[in-house]
């Protein structure tokens, strides 16, 4: 005998289509087998046990398809260094994380991902791509309910490394996963990652059918060593990490560069895009790869504003992520959602935002049979908000990207399970 629940609500939001009034999803083994009407699903399934929520918003979670769930605790960590100035760059950042991580004890770092897997689900986030950079760090995410990814992140440049590299990411790819999420690779970026190294990690990523996700086209400083070696890059990083800056420079842009060396393919998830011009952008629409934005960590580094018109007008499929709290407030994407309207504007409306943190991210993390939308067909997961004061139909993605959403997640199920429930308050 099969298992059937019909979930009500106020008000149901499949995403995919328009917000239904008194609506509902019924669920059949894991399923969700209809969404419609609440009395006609009652209706046609008088069997199924019937879960109510009210005055409530029945929507798919979030997607959060780019954070380091390891560095939640960063603000705490960095407590009594001087406060970030006003004129900071991206590279003095990157150096500080450095010293801060690096005096770190691996009780801290794991502290800081309970944090940052809680502060997850507590927002409504089901589905993740989250990047670590400390391999041991995975037993800490074998009970996560969360859908998605998690990365592991790869840094090299020299033969060495190239050789050496593709061996720990075996390693990672054949370690013990958790049920929901998988094994991916993340090279980091193309100012950290040479030519030999990444067309290694790439090939192995493409045998082993996992995800690969890069940092790209993130800042300024980044364009201008990829095309000249030269800036703060080349100048202040290299020599602060041992390296030695390419001679003579790749002479092209991150687009190029990834490109040259293989990582251009479906599935590739390239994370920021700020510096892409419309012709990389045209490169990355014809390889068919995602990108996800994070632009509260763009605004905090003083990196820029992603073409986010470009990226639209030539069908690229955009996805939203928190990154890190080094480079962020919190790691809740209603936050994130409320800030894109604010900082994109017309070009990113609040129908379309609202798809980025769900359909368009699990695309991106190739969940889109899953999670995302609430289809015929896909797996239970949905969140239930209890607002204040609840909106018309015809309001609902203004009402969701306004922020603070995250506040009023009352309900986040999972596998047809409420994972909150199991939450501690």
């Amino acid at each position: 005998m099969s298992d059937q629940k019909i979930y009500a609500a106020e008000l149901v939001v499949p995403v995919t289509s328009a917000p239904l009034a008194d609506g509902a999803i019924r669920v059949v083994d894991g399923r969700i087998a209809a969404v419609g009407p609440a009395s006609d699903l009652k209706r046609a399934a008088p069997e199924a046990e019937v879960v109510d929520f009210g005055a409530a918003i029945l929507l798919p979670p979030l997607v959060n398809a780019h954070s380091h769930v390891e560095l939640t605790d960063y603000p705490q960590w960095r407590e009594g260094l001087p406060p970030e100035l006003p004129g900071q760059g991206f590279v003095d950042w990157i150096l500080e994380l450095i010293r801060v991580k690096h005096d770190l004890e691996p009780e801290q770092l794991r502290q800081s991902v309970r944090s940052g897997l809680d502060q997850l689900v507590r927002s409504g986030t089901g589905a993740v791509c989250d990047i670590l950079s400390v391999a041991a760090l995975d037993a800490e995410y074998l009970d996560a309910p969360l859908h998605g990814w998690l990365c592991y992140e790869l840094i090299g440049l020299d033969e060495g490394m190239g050789a050496v590299l593709p061996m720990l990411a075996t390693d990672w790819l054949d370690g013990a996963r958790p049920a929901t999420l998988g094994r991916g690779l993340s090279p980091h970026a193309p100012y950290t990652v040479g030519p030999q190294t990444l067309g290694k990690v790439l090939d192995l990523a493409r045998s082993r059918r996992c995800l690969t996700t890069m940092h790209a086209a993130e800042s300024p400083e980044e364009s201008a060593f990829l095309m000249e070696s030269s800036g703060d890059i080349a100048t202040r990083l290299y020599p602060a990490v041992g390296w030695h800056k390419p001679v003579p420079p790749y002479a092209t842009d991150a687009a190029g560069y990834l490109d040259r060396y293989g990582a251009l393919v479906p599935g590739t998830l390239l994370v920021h895009g700020v510096q892409f011009d419309a012709a990389a952008i045209r490169r990355l629409a014809r390889a068919e790869v995602s990108v996800v934005l994070c632009p509260r960590s763009n605004a905090r580094l003083g990196v820029g504003r992603a073409p986010v018109e470009s990226y639209l007008c030539l069908g690229v499929n955009l996805a939203l992520g928190t990154d890190s709290l080094a480079s962020n407030d919190s790691l809740s994407l209603w936050e994130e959602m409320a800030f894109a309207r604010e900082v994109y504007g017309p070009a990113l409306d609040p129908v379309r935002l609202l798809a980025m943190a769900t359909v368009g991210g699990a695309r991106a993390l190739q969940l889109a049979g899953e999670l995302g939308a609430l289809e015929e067909g896909m797996g239970a997961n949905f969140q239930v908000l209890k607002p204040e004061k609840m909106p018309v139909p015809a309001q609902t993605a203004d009402f969701l990207c306004r922020g603070e959403r995250g506040g009023e997640v009352a309900h986040l199920y999972l596998g047809n399970r409420d994972v909150l429930a199991q939450v501690p308050k």
